[in-house]
């Protein structure tokens, strides 16, 4: 994959303009977020915050993305993720779900091992519903099925220990189950190191060309950014709207931090005036 590919996939998924709308969305939806005088922080600042945290969600989603286009490059065959429901009727999806040949290969991936310990538990039991639905689609001496629990980032590995605790009790002759950071998946799984290599060059280089940039919230009074977003946000969801200009306290508190000229909002009520 070029490297433009690579940036230009990767600028749309986590920088995209929809940003600006779920940033909005987010606010009108949680505004005592944001109000209140038992934040120490004021409201622009939590919007870094949860603009932050937004953009490191769309970044692991954008591996997990990238990931499914390469092992389909590399010859595996990608199967749909929606995989069945679990004993409860619960629904199940996995990160990556290929095969080749007679093996069925998944992968659940996170960017890294930094989990608490009721997540690390929750993860690796949502692993095992995944297998035992692919093990009916799949049954056994037909099909092999091989599991890997990938955390891309090889940095951290919190809960190792605890995983191949729990690896280590699979006497089930059909599964292989397995752990890997960073490029073991590649070295072992894929047996492609030039794949890995490449995604790290990728990321190097899209990470130096925005070493400079620092993140900056649009002026919700004055930017056509927040403007759009408005008008995106009245005619997905009006009811959200009609709060904002409410004189529902939290609101006419939120109108005060974030708009206090009320610019956008006047144009946003000028053009809702003239379609009536």
């Amino acid at each position: 994959m070029t490297y433009e590919k690579f940036k230009d996939r990767l600028n749309k998924k986590v920088f995209g303009e929809d940003l600006n709308y779920e940033i909005l969305l987010t606010i009108l939806q949680n505004p005592k977020r944001y109000i209140g005088i038992f934040r120490i922080t004021n409201a622009k600042t939590k919007l870094i915050q949860n603009v932050t945290q937004s953009c490191e969600i769309k970044f692991g989603d954008f591996i997990e993305e990238i990931l499914t286009e390469y092992i389909r490059d590399m010859g595996y065959s990608n199967v749909d993720k929606n995989i069945g429901v679990d004993e409860s009727g619960n629904r199940l999806s996995a990160d990556q779900i290929f095969h080749k040949d007679n093996i069925i290969y998944l992968i659940e991936q996170k960017i890294r091992d930094d989990h608490d310990s009721t997540k690390k538990r929750g993860q690796y039991t949502n692993l095992i519903k995944k297998i035992k639905v692919l093990k009916k689609q799949y049954p056994y001496p037909n099909y092999k099925i091989i599991v890997s629990m990938w955390f891309s980032d090889d940095s951290l590995k919190k809960n190792k220990k605890y995983y191949l605790e729990q690896i280590g009790h699979n006497t089930d002759e059909q599964v292989e189950i397995c752990i890997f950071y960073g490029k073991e998946l590649f070295e072992s799984i894929f047996k492609r190191m030039d794949i890995w290599n490449e995604l790290v060059s990728h990321l190097q280089k899209h990470k130096q060309e925005r070493s400079q940039e620092i993140l900056n919230i649009p002026d919700f009074d004055m930017s056509k950014e927040i403007k759009m977003a408005l008008f995106k946000v009245k005619n997905d969801y009006p009811n959200l709207i009609k709060k904002l200009l409410s004189d529902m306290p939290d609101y006419v508190e939120l109108r005060k931090k974030l708009f206090p000229m009320q610019h956008n909002l006047k144009e946003l009520c000028n053009a809702e005036s003239t379609t009536h």
